[in-house]
């Protein structure tokens, strides 16, 4: 029987997986999941699944980059209209506090 210092492992009946619980705080410790066996997808599925998420996140990066050139290109027409309207209707300086003495 483990005593009131040694910490408390407990194993999932699920998932498999060893919790090890601090006894004097109740604090999860660390958690050891359980090992997966080899021999799941084939080498070849494997290599397959990784093109796949590369040329998702190829084209992810792409749409990006579409973006931020599409993004660019609406600031620049607002500053050019901003910078036409200044232009058009130059702002007198505003007044000084101290002018008005």
């Amino acid at each position: 029987m483990a005593t009131n210092d040694e910490p408390a492992k407990i194993l999932c009946p699920c998932c498999q997986t060893t919790l090890v619980v601090d006894r004097t705080t109740l604090g999860i410790l660390y958690v050891a999941e359980p090992r997966v066996k080899a021999g799941g997808a084939s080498f070849e599925q494997s290599l397959q699944d990784l093109k796949a998420k590369e040329k998702q996140t190829s084209s992810r990066f792409q749409q990006a980059i579409e973006e931020e050139k599409q993004r660019k290109a609406i600031l620049g027409k607002k500053f050019q209209e901003l910078r036409k309207h200044a232009d058009a209707n130059p702002d007198e300086r505003p007044a000084r506090p101290f002018d008005f003495e």
